[in-house]
């Protein structure tokens, strides 16, 4: 099945994420000496490990139809050398990273300010939201610059059809 551009574009933004997090996920793994905190970061490289495979294939037209929910079981051992300093976070880990959490504390700040009452301390919210998706852009820029990410494109024509199947839609 050929997919819609949302969902591939969110596909490639999460594995673009996934990547940075999973290294950063493995640097804390091989940091911590807490057994029973190595093991929930272990569980969740495994599972992220499992998200990218299942995203992969769900990009893939010739079997992304029969692909379930199933596929978040089959769950495959990841294996992480601690005295390799390939677990060290590269610069593009790092500014993908940032700009994940950048976006992640704007949601957070955002969600935050409209539930508040004072709102004085809604509007610094709303301003602390503003601050990180500045933050987040400029990770963009940087990433964007260096070619660090894949965004796919639809075609000319698709846009177009989108484009004249709202207009109709909403022309009265």
């Amino acid at each position: 099945m050929i997919l819609k551009a949302i969902d591939l574009s969110l596909m490639a933004e999460h594995l673009n994420i996934h990547k940075a997090v999973i290294e950063k996920l493995k640097l804390f793994f091989c940091t911590v000496d807490d057994p029973e905190l190595r093991q929930v970061l272990y569980e969740q490289i495994v599972i992220m490990d499992n998200h990218v495979r299942v995203m992969i294939n769900l990009m893939d037209p010739q079997i992304n139809e029969n692909i379930t929910v199933e596929a978040l079981t089959d769950v495959k051992p990841v294996p992480i050398d601690c005295k390799s300093p390939v677990n060290q976070l590269t610069e593009q880990n790092i500014a993908i990273e940032g700009r994940h959490t950048a976006r992640s504390m704007a949601l957070d700040n955002f969600t935050s300010a409209l539930a508040m009452k004072a709102e004085n301390i809604k509007n610094i919210h709303v301003q602390m939201s503003l601050q990180q998706v500045r933050l987040q852009d400029k990770y963009s820029h940087i990433i964007k610059k260096k070619g660090w990410e894949h965004v796919p494109d639809v075609s000319r024509e698709e846009q177009i059809e989108a484009m004249k199947a709202f207009k109709k839609k909403y022309s009265k």
